[in-house]
């Protein structure tokens, strides 16, 4: 038996995130029959994150499957950097995670309203507003919206989060982006939805969760995605419609990209197991998953896989590009 260990939030801020990564890793576990795994609930604490894993250092454990968020991961590269270990990263996209010993799974934060920013420019919007928290994540994705508003010839203005009466007041005429926790996303979305006629996206949206939760108000909304299932057979592991088959009949819902990008971490770090791989090996790796392709470029950035945009309508996510 392979012995593989990760962390995810089950419980704490990060939950339905964490709860949606769980059943990726645990449907790959079962897939793959040779598979032991320990999940531990890291609570959202990255010190209980970075207890684990020096822990699972300590003991030998075959592989190191990162944790969901940006911070959680930030915590934990210094005990596998100190270890020399290898960990498969899922959950954490912020650009500044790059490490020679951290494979990234996502695309990158800074990539994700690309696309947003590009729907916008085309639909005669003369502003973008970005709205975000703070932390490097957010700082990430307002350096990718910058710099895609400034490509669309768009000006751009940012927001921190704060009371949402402030941000409808500022949203007047322009493309408004969130980038916030799923729980502030969908607040300011809710109040926009009454009074703001325009473009809105936000981080939230890429999760099935979105329009559970607003109904209605999510219809239009835009939203980046890791993942759209696909029907093409990759080099490692199932096709994205086979996939979801197949974990739908295991839990009875739909994967979200939170799953999927879980899953294809396991497959990877499996396959590269089986290889005997090494970080230079993975570094000059290219191969592919139900997520995408999966390369990474000398700064071990992912450069392979290419995050999407939604749109919500009728209830349904729709791939927009």
């Amino acid at each position: 038996m392979v012995t593989v260990a990760a962390t995810v939030s089950l419980t704490g801020p990060l939950a339905l995130q964490g709860g949606q990564a769980a059943a990726g890793l645990r449907w790959w576990a079962a897939q793959a029959g040779n598979i032991d795994l320990e999940i531990i609930d890291d609570t959202g604490s990255a010190s209980v994150a970075a207890v684990s894993y020096q822990r699972w250092v300590d003991g030998g454990v075959d592989i190191l499957i990162g944790p969901y968020g940006s911070n959680l991961v930030r915590a934990v590269i210094p005990v596998v950097a100190h270890a020399q270990r290898m960990m498969w990263n899922h959950g954490g996209s912020a650009d500044d995670l790059a490490h020679r010993l951290v494979f990234p799974i996502p695309a990158p934060a800074s990539t994700y309203f690309q696309g947003a920013a590009e729907i916008a420019a085309k639909s005669g919007v003369a502003e973008i507003l970005l709205v975000a928290g703070r932390g490097r994540f957010a700082a990430a994705v307002a350096i990718g919206v910058r710099t895609a508003a400034t490509r669309a010839g768009l000006k751009f203005r940012e927001m921190q989060l704060k009371e949402t009466s402030e941000i409808v007041a500022g949203a007047a005429g322009a493309a408004v982006l969130i980038v916030g926790t799923f729980d502030q996303d969908v607040a300011i979305v809710r109040e926009l939805h009454h009074v703001h006629s325009g473009l809105i996206a936000c981080v939230a949206a890429g999760l099935p969760q979105f329009a559970k939760r607003l109904g209605p108000a999510a219809e239009g909304v835009l939203g980046p995605v890791q993942w759209i299932p696909k029907a093409a057979t990759p080099q490692i592991g199932p096709s994205g419609t086979e996939y979801t088959r197949h974990y739908q009949a295991m839990f009875d819902s739909q994967p979200s990209y939170v799953a999927a990008q879980a899953t294809a971490a396991g497959l990877l770090a499996e396959e590269a197991h089986r290889l005997e791989l090494g970080s230079d090996d993975v570094q000059r790796w290219q191969t592919s998953t139900l997520l995408g392709d999966f390369t990474v470029d000398d700064s071990w950035c992912q450069v392979g896989h290419k995050a999407h945009t939604i749109r919500w309508q009728h209830g349904q996510q729709v791939p927009l590009l």
